[in-house]
């Protein structure tokens, strides 16, 4: 379980990485400032965290489920800035609506429990270093660090169209490993055994036959009477 909350932790990293790529240098410049005052001012918490508890709240199948949650409202945020790109509501001369534009300047909420838990983890490393100075340099890290990742994007991925792409499989993780975090162990599945239905199965291709012989003629149809 918890190698899977900390791959999900590094996909939410890569996903802000490649939504900040989208941004000015300045705008990217002022999402790191904020993420690194928050690192450094909540350092007063994570001094108080013990392995024995974030071990328990990895196990604990209620937090997980509401951590669950709130990965898959960040990927409708996620896959509503990404449709609206697809249809070029940001292209120049465009005027976007106002959650259009909220959905543009939205970078990622998740980045900061995921940061929170690396400075608990960096603290616990850190053995006879100060807790101030430890947080003090890893608020650095992520305020010089970030833009230099999104930076490495737009190298990496010269075209926008392309790191968008990209972002579509990285917000498909997090929301399935968002949703594969709430899998339990304490869960026992019987097995049972029954015949295959083969008339269910047979019903049910003829059905979808159907279906995209009646989509395939609209189509048809609409591009007829529009020629």
């Amino acid at each position: 379980m918890e190698i899977i909350v900390y791959v999900l932790m590094l996909f939410i990293l890569l996903d802000c990485v490649f939504k900040l790529s989208m941004w000015q240098w300045w705008q990217r410049l002022v999402y790191s400032v904020v993420l690194g005052g928050f690192v450094f001012w909540s350092q007063r918490y994570a001094v108080l965290q013990s392995k024995t508890q974030i071990a328990d709240y990895l196990q604990n199948t209620v937090a997980l489920q509401n951590m669950a949650i709130i990965a898959t409202i960040e990927a409708v945020f996620c896959f509503g800035f990404i449709s609206c790109w697809l249809q070029g509501t940001y292209a120049p001369g465009r005027q976007p609506r106002w959650w259009q534009r909220l959905l543009w300047w939205y970078p990622s909420l998740l980045l900061f429990p995921v940061m929170f838990f690396v400075l608990t983890q960096t603290l616990f490393m850190a053995v006879g270093v100060s807790f101030d100075t430890t947080s003090a340099v890893l608020a650095v890290v992520t305020v010089v660090g970030l833009p230099l990742l999104a930076e490495g994007a737009c190298l990496l991925l010269p075209e926008a169209d392309d790191r968008v792409e990209l972002q579509v499989l990285l917000t498909s993780f997090v929301c399935i490993l968002g949703l594969l975090s709430t899998e339990t162990g304490k869960m026992v599945y019987k097995v049972q055994e029954a015949p295959v239905d083969l008339k269910a199965i047979g019903l049910s291709l003829v059905f979808f036959a159907l279906l995209f012989l009646v989509g395939f003629l609209a189509a048809k149809l609409k591009w007829k009477f529009k020629n």
